[in-house]
């Protein structure tokens, strides 16, 4: 009798704590591993909404040069010669009434505008970036400017051009146009990409918009 209750009330084997100990470590690990890749997963949701965002912004400021476009010959004002109108696949020229500086139409020359980076305590970058100039037609003079990267971003574009549409009915689009032609629809594809910031495959993560507009 006096055996069976001193195996009854008996203590813990240090056998028993380390099964405990390790269980415990196991748990833990598994728990701090489901944690740290719902961080890495939200963290890769939250940088992508901003980049989307971001992008959307640069389209939508874009979009508002374009889509204000005027005619030189609707202007009743002297031109600098520089002031051509220009639609290729690289760059765009245009007079734009959008946000012009003193209540006048500007001209914009837009594309891979060239832009220079600078960070606190390194040299300058020389890069170029989705973007335009806005200067004034008469002198050629650029006022002002806009372009989307940080010193973290890069991004592009390009643009296409329909002057008609085909048998089917379907715009033809055109990569430049000849002097003196206009477009009747401008696409436009802007690419943003994050150059610190990797996806799951390890490629930067990277927005691509498109939109068509009418003239």
């Amino acid at each position: 009798m006096a055996g069976q209750k001193n195996r009854k009330h008996r203590g813990i084997t240090l056998l028993e704590v380390l099964v405990a100990i390790a269980a415990g470590a196991v748990i833990f690990g598994l728990a701090m591993g489901i944690l740290i890749t719902t961080n890495q997963t939200a963290n890769q949701a939250m940088g992508k909404e901003s980049l989307l965002q971001q992008t959307q912004l640069a389209m939508k400021e874009i979009r508002s040069v374009i889509e204000a476009t005027v005619w030189p010959e609707d202007l009743a004002t002297s031109l600098s010669a520089q002031t051509v109108l220009l639609f290729s696949k690289e760059r765009l020229g245009i007079f734009s009434a959008h946000n012009p500086k003193g209540g006048q139409f500007a001209y914009c020359l837009l594309g891979n505008i060239p832009i220079f980076i600078t960070k606190s305590g390194q040299a300058g970058e020389a890069r170029s970036a989705a973007g335009y100039v806005r200067s004034d037609p008469r002198t050629g003079q650029a006022v002002s400017s806009f372009s989307l990267p940080t010193d973290k971003l890069e991004s592009s574009i390009r643009f296409s051009y329909a002057t008609e549409v085909g048998a089917d009915l379907q715009p033809v689009w055109k990569e430049n146009l000849p002097a003196g032609q206009k477009p009747r629809l401008i696409w436009v594809e802007l690419i943003v990409r994050d150059r610190e910031r990797k996806n799951r495959q390890g490629q930067p993560d990277e927005v691509r918009m498109t939109t068509a507009i009418s003239l």
